[in-house]
């Protein structure tokens, strides 16, 4: 019944939109220059609509004092000129029309400063959801329902996302196979290890989250659906800049996070750097059910988890970038985080055999999981010439798990008689080493023309060191069946290329080319060559783009990539959740390929995508595996069949009025798995729907609220299905009077809604099983942030690092 309460939320999307101005290939240009005729270079030059001032777009003028904009909506402007210790001027008021393809807005000269003026800042609102042609930008900063959450909280309530925290899980426009990115770096960890690292990054410390579902040929072939890439904030001016944000709250626990990040430029140089902390101690309770039908007896296991955990997560980067040349550009960066996970919990586990109890089982669990991280990159970017751009990348990345288990079980009979104390450990310490270096040319070979084209390599090192033992009379008693020291050694090498072609006026391509070889090998100390792969592979990708007319474009698209096992997943290792219910590894994964065609059809700013792939040897991570003759289960990762998907979403954006915004975004999606289980083909089919809408309200008194929520009718992974679940947020904002900041209050979850129910029903293979997962509450917050130092605006040198791609195969 808690999901009626989504009705009202749902009859927002049917209110009518107003109609607005139309977006147009064309190109506005113009010249800076000062008082003597010379180019002056990093002004800003700013993009303003004429009726209320509003910012459209900020450019920053080249060493030749050039600037120019694309794709402006028809419409009235002006543009605003500005440069440190120059006089900001205003460009006569003109206007563009649909049928322009080139307007040149001529030259402006910019006065030196007689005295010092007052910073003139320019704030533009952007809404929280925006819907590009290749992806959806979530825009954090903005949001007042994320303030003083996670970024594993921002992703919960983004269109298309599931996070499913039993399996710690993530799947995008309903596929798994998700690569995550930090500032464009791929965070190459297991999946278990994201989720920790984003329950403890602080959603005040980010930009924006875009969720990328076409990656083009320059990303790596990794990863099946696609790539997140989470944006720190950055403040790129002039002078010392930053922000810093403090937030408290409760939710059945205590939450906390803080952070501040800042900016120096001078001259030449750029340091910059950030830091955050992120406290959480709030409860989680776990229900299971297992139903084993075995030679006639029907045997089920009733589990129920009380946890109380806390993670305390620190992250920081310090980089500085420096001007050696007008051409060349040399950078270094350091960064790391310190995620630690403590939990305490009592296990209450009842067996009943035909209805009738038989053994009950307690147990106290005390874990660890710590996982440490550490990387340094350098970096080049040199210009031969305009549009000619050379870059270097080299990084170092280290991560380190500590993942230690204790166990004191206790046993009693159907009466509820003691029986017997049963003590047990494990412990699994990881340390992963991988070098990346990347070398990218860009060059305009025309006007229609653009190309590029890289060479990449990376060098991974990981040993994973695995004791489970018991305690039997006086001493710890090693199980050597389930402990080893497990060694990975793997190499992959990658060259691309691509081309961007504007076929005429109204028709672009782009062509993409990517080949990688993989060498892989897992041994032991003892047992060499468990895995010894050697492949090599051509990823293609295609676009092409056709403007109808000025309110209609479609474009096509076609791509191929992989998803390679885990680290992790590879080596083998055993956790117990109990005395019958291990997590375990799995050496015999393969990589998995897809391939996925993908229609865009835009009309005004509303954007349909259709999507149709196709993916062999799919990985579906945390598939249980029952053996009915000893009512033991084993969870672990396993390559299905195939995995096909047929995909529809639908982006509406709409102005009701001058104070009232709105984004609502639709995913709907048919599903089939195939795959074997105990060497019998089974096919599971579903039918998914995703619904995400944000409400905005600019309210008096510097005042705005924000309502938010999404609605997931639930799905498969793998051999899996979850039920529906969703969420209701409010948030209220004031702007505090002079310079002191904001103040957010926010309530997440307000339904307590959030609750992850999953289940597994093989037809013939006599079990089944169930999970109810509560991992958060409904939780307030209040969170205060405020920026400092020098506002004037300047641009940031945007880049990405050799790394990007290497950071999601490491988990914890």
């Amino acid at each position: 019944m808690k999901y009626m309460l989504f009705l009202p939320l749902l009859f927002f999307v049917w209110l009518p939109c107003f109609s607005q101005n139309i977006s147009s290939q064309n190109k506005l240009y113009g010249r800076v220059k000062d008082v003597n005729n010379e180019p002056l270079n990093a002004a800003n030059i700013l993009l303003l609509r004429l009726q209320d001032s509003g910012l459209v777009k900020g450019k920053i003028s080249d060493n030749a004092g050039l600037f120019s904009f694309e794709n402006i909506p028809a419409g009235k402007y002006r543009l605003s000129l500005s440069l440190i210790n120059y006089e900001q001027i205003f460009s006569p008021a003109f206007d563009i029309a649909d049928n322009q393809p080139e307007i040149n807005a001529g030259s402006f000269v910019l006065k030196k400063l007689t005295k010092e003026l007052s910073a003139v800042t320019v704030v533009s609102k952007k809404p929280l959801f925006e819907q590009k042609i290749d992806r959806m930008v979530v825009n954090v900063r903005n949001s007042i329902t994320s303030a003083g959450g996670t970024a594993l909280e921002v992703l919960e309530k983004s269109p298309g996302i599931v996070i499913n925290r039993q399996t710690n899980a993530l799947s995008m426009a309903a596929k798994s196979g998700v690569v995550i990115m930090i500032n464009g770096k791929i965070s190459h960890m297991p999946s278990s290890a994201i989720i920790q690292m984003l329950e403890g990054m602080a959603a005040s410390n980010i930009e924006r989250i875009e969720l990328i579902t076409t990656p083009p040929a320059n990303f790596d072939a990794e990863g099946n659906a696609g790539f997140i890439n989470i944006v720190l904030i950055a403040n790129p001016n002039t002078g010392l800049n930053g922000s810093f944000a403090l937030s408290a709250g409760y939710g059945k626990g205590e939450v906390g996070a803080g952070n501040i990040n800042f900016n120096y430029r001078k001259n030449k140089l750029n340091f910059y750097g950030d830091y955050s902390y992120a406290r959480d101690s709030r409860e989680q309770i776990f229900y299971n059910y297992r139903k084993i039908d075995y030679l006639g007896i029907i045997t089920e296991n009733y589990a129920t988890t009380l946890r109380s955990p806390l993670q305390q997560n620190h992250n920081a980067r310090l980089g500085i970038d420096y001007q050696v040349t007008p051409k060349t550009v040399i950078g270094a960066l350091i960064g790391g985080y310190d995620s630690r996970w403590t939990m305490n919990a009592r296990n209450t586990i009842t067996m009943y055999k035909d209805k009738v109890a038989d053994t009950s089982l307690i147990i106290k669990n005390n874990e660890l999981n710590h996982w440490k991280n550490f990387v340094a990159n350098l970096n080049m970017q040199h210009n031969f010439k305009p549009d000619h751009t050379l870059s270097l990348d080299f990084d170092y990345l280290y991560y380190s798990d500590d993942n230690p288990n204790d166990y004191l079980n206790s046993y009693y009979n159907g009466a509820g008689n003691f029986l017997l104390n049963e003590q047990t450990r494990s412990g699994k310490l990881t340390p992963i080493n991988t070098w990346v270096g990347k070398v990218d040319y860009t060059a305009k070979l025309s006007k229609k023309i653009n190309f590029e084209a890289g060479i990449k390599g990376t060098l991974s090192r990981f040993t994973n060191d695995v004791d489970v033992a018991r305690y039997k009379q006086t001493n710890w008693v090693s199980d050597s069946s389930l402990s080893g020291q497990y060694l990975l050694k793997e190499n992959i090498e990658a060259l691309y290329s691509s081309a961007d072609i504007a076929l005429n006026d109204k028709t672009s391509l782009k062509l993409g080319l990517r080949y990688e070889y993989t060498n892989s090998n897992l041994g032991t100390t003892i047992t060499k060559n468990i895995v010894d792969r050697h492949y090599g592979k051509l990823f293609p990708s295609f676009f092409i783009s056709h403007k109808i007319n000025d309110s209609n474009a479609v474009n096509l698209s076609y791509s191929k990539r992989i998803s390679r096992p885990s680290f992790n997943d590879l080596a083998p290792f055993t956790i117990f959740l109990d005395p019958s219910t291990f997590f375990t590894g799995n050496a015999a994964l393969q990589p998995s390929f897809s391939d996925e065609v993908k229609v865009d059809y835009t009309y005004k700013k509303y954007i349909l995508s259709l999507a149709y792939s196709i993916e062999n040897n799919s990985i579906a991570e945390f598939q249980p595996k029952v053996d009915i003759t000893t009512n033991k289960q084993y969870v672990t990762a396993e390559n299905l069949e195939n995995l096909k998907t047929i995909s529809a979403s639908l982006s509406l954006p709409f102005d009701i009025t001058k104070w009232w915004t709105m984004q609502n975004n639709f995913i709907g999606a048919w599903q089939q798995v195939n795959a074997f289980y105990n060497a019998a083909p089974f096919r599971l089919q579903h039918l998914i729907l995703n619904f995400n809408s944000s409400q905005s309200f600019k309210l008096p008194k510097d005042y705005s609220m924000e309502i938010s929520g999404f609605f997931d009718a639930g799905g498969i992974y793998g051999t899996s299905r979850y039920k529906a679940l969703g969420a209701l947020n409010f948030g209220l904002q004031k702007k505090l009077n002079g310079n002191y900041g904001k103040l957010r209050f926010s309530v997440n979850d307000i339904l307590k809604s959030i609750s992850y129910k999953t289940y597994v029903d093989i037809p013939g293979q006599h079990f089944y099983t169930r999970s109810d997962y509560n991992f958060s509450q409904r939780t307030f917050k209040l969170t205060w942030s405020k920026n400092f130092g020098n506002n004037s605006l300047k641009g940031k040198r945007e880049r990405n690092t050799a790394s990007e791609e290497e950071r999601q195969r490491v988990k914890n």
